[in-house]
């Protein structure tokens, strides 16, 4: 089955449970929800390489420091895409198989 291998940086997220977390060292400032899974992650590299994301992290933006939790229920794919999306604004390696490459375009 042919693939592509996209973004260049090791591993950087890590599971705990029902929680994913990016290793960058620093306080994650966004929590996005997606079925019975979380990922804890950071705005700058999200609103940076997502225009739905920048906007739904916008409508929700608090200036009293709080984390933002956003619900991602309908996501086509589910957790494991957004996995592989989130893994892609941070620049990480993530493999496109035909398995999915349709949710990840759709999401």
């Amino acid at each position: 089955m042919a693939c592509m291998m996209l973004g260049s940086k090791s591993e950087a997220f890590h599971r705990e449970g029902q929680t994913w977390h990016c290793t960058t060292g620093l306080p994650s400032d966004v929590t996005i929800e997606i079925g019975e899974m979380s990922f804890h992650l950071h705005k700058f590299p999200l609103l940076s390489r997502s225009g739905l994301l920048e906007k739904l992290i916008g409508e929700f933006s608090s200036d009293d420091g709080s984390v933002c939790v956003l619900q991602l229920h309908d996501i086509p794919g589910g957790a494991k895409a957004f996995e592989l999306i989130a893994k892609f604004c941070y620049g990480a390696k993530i493999e496109i198989t035909a398995l999915n490459v349709v949710s990840l375009r759709c999401a």
